[in-house]
């Protein structure tokens, strides 16, 4: 089964789990037994909660990308997709109810609701079982990456991520001297380009498609490859040469026949930016009450340790403006704090602070992480693009588990592609995700802390590429 076919089943299957959700919902809360008849006034009863929910459901499944298989295989990432996108579905329901004076109890939206997100919860953990059934049954399609820098990488990253697409990846051919150079563990080697040799290593690994994405090699061997490829019958991809600049989804337009990516620097609108501060400041608000009581316990700890309770240190914001960040004093040292203070840095209690400075309008609570003024004066113009946006309690990156002392390189990789599918939705699926990660951390134990890093670090030292060994 293809792919995109598993993605419409997933899709059909939720509007069908809409209908029968909708009939069980009305059958609880009425008692009646299960009849021809009583079914047929059920489904009349809840004509009008199918319809709103089923056309409510198209918008959020395709502006979310619901279908369970966005963003790779973690079902962390899933479900809080799927709880962001319940919640606008309740929202959109109850409004609709409200304007239609169609009167739907609250109780029985919230039944509907619960009913609908372990239906759509398990049709996805369900879809994703039987794509990675289909991953390992039969032939793989043979993927080369022309080119061996940070792109050709999360290419090659993101098609580990999804399986369902059935492709492997058989190397990395002929990177230039400058892609060498962004992977500090690679070694130089020839990048000339010799047709001999390429097609002795094509007919040995059976390659069937070639991804290009380098924009450093030569155009012309570049273009003799492609046609040699495709007289072969290889099919070849291309990512354009641009891509770093993406900020905005680039549309396509064809030009006669020549084709132009449009690369429109269109920011969030007022509006936005004003739906984002009311975001960031009701919720604000509400952790604060609701962290209230281990915020009191933790600074009456630091001040009878330190005699200090906060710390503020020079950050950059929106526009590289610089503001005060502030924190909980505890040290960064983690084997010298005290067991408290270790329990305030892996519930991530000391960052609460930073709460304030979401209030004061210095800070978002999801978006670029901010950094030091050292570092943001060494930005590159593409790095720059992550200070269009206010600085983040968290973000994708840090989803991803990258922290501070990670490179700004990769973290804007993170960042942009943020900016490029920011929405108010895509906020609260963050705050859900880093919550789990802070869980996860704080029940993990050292021991096995070690033990899954250490091997972590073993797998990513062993991945190799063979055809990158004989260029």
């Amino acid at each position: 089964m293809h792919p995109g076919a598993i993605r419409r089943a997933v899709f059909a299957t939720d509007l069908i789990w809409i209908c029968l959700s909708a009939l069980v919902v009305y059958f609880l809360r009425t008692g009646l037994p299960l009849t021809p008849e009583n079914l047929q006034t059920a489904f009349h009863q809840s004509l009008f909660l199918m319809t709103v929910s089923g056309i409510s459901w198209v918008f959020v499944f395709h502006r979310l990308k619901l279908d369970g298989f966005y963003g790779g295989y973690e079902f962390v990432s899933v479900l809080s997709q799927l709880f962001s996108g319940l919640v606008t579905l309740i929202v959109l329901v109850a409004s609709a109810a409200y304007l239609a004076r169609d009167l739907i109890s609250r109780l029985l939206i919230f039944y509907f609701a619960g009913l609908f997100f372990l239906g759509a919860l398990g049709g996805r953990v369900l879809a994703r079982a039987l794509a990675r059934q289909l991953s390992t049954a039969g032939k793989r399609r043979r993927v080369l990456i022309l080119g061996n820098g940070i792109i050709a990488r999360e290419i090659a990253d993101r098609i580990k991520q999804h399986p369902e697409l059935r492709w492997e990846v058989v190397g990395f051919l002929f990177p230039s001297r400058e892609d060498i150079g962004e992977l500090s563990h690679q070694t130089e080697r020839n990048n000339q380009l010799n047709a001999l040799e390429i097609e002795s290593l094509l007919n040995q690994e059976q390659v069937e498609e070639i991804i290009v994405a380098s924009d450093r090699l030569d155009q012309a061997e570049i273009l003799n490859l492609i046609a040699n490829c495709r007289r072969r019958g290889i099919q070849i991809s291309v990512v354009p040469n641009l891509y770093k600049l993406y900020v905005t989804r680039p549309s396509l337009i064809d030009l006669d026949g020549l084709p132009l990516l449009a690369l429109s620097e269109s920011g969030p609108t007022l509006f936005h930016r004003m739906a984002k501060r009311a975001f960031d400041t009701s919720l604000s608000l509400i952790v604060l009450i609701l962290t209230s009581p281990l915020l009191v316990a933790g600074a009456v700890v630091l001040w009878a340790q330190h005699r200090r309770i906060f710390d503020s240190q020079s950050r950059c914001g929106r526009y590289g403006q610089v503001f005060k960040m502030y924190r909980f004093n505890s040290g960064r040292a983690h084997a010298d704090n005290s067991g408290i203070e270790r329990l305030l840095q892996d519930l991530s209690i000391t960052e609460l602070p930073q709460l304030i400075n979401v209030l004061k309008g210095d800070m978002s609570l999801v978006g670029p992480r901010p950094e030091t003024e050292d570092r943001v004066k060494r930005y590159s113009d593409w790095q720059r693009q992550r200070l269009v946006l206010k600085p983040g309690m968290t973000g994708l990156a840090q989803v991803h588990g990258l922290r501070d002392e990670s490179s700004s390189e990769d973290k804007a990789y993170y960042d942009l592609r943020y900016m490029q599918n920011w929405s108010l939705l895509v906020d609260a699926s963050l705050i859900l995700q880093t919550i789990w990660a802070v869980t996860n951390r704080f029940l993990s134990t050292p021991d096995r802390e070690v033990t899954l890093s250490t091997t972590q670090r073993t797998q990513n030292a062993s991945v190799e590429f063979p055809l990158a060994d004989r260029t």
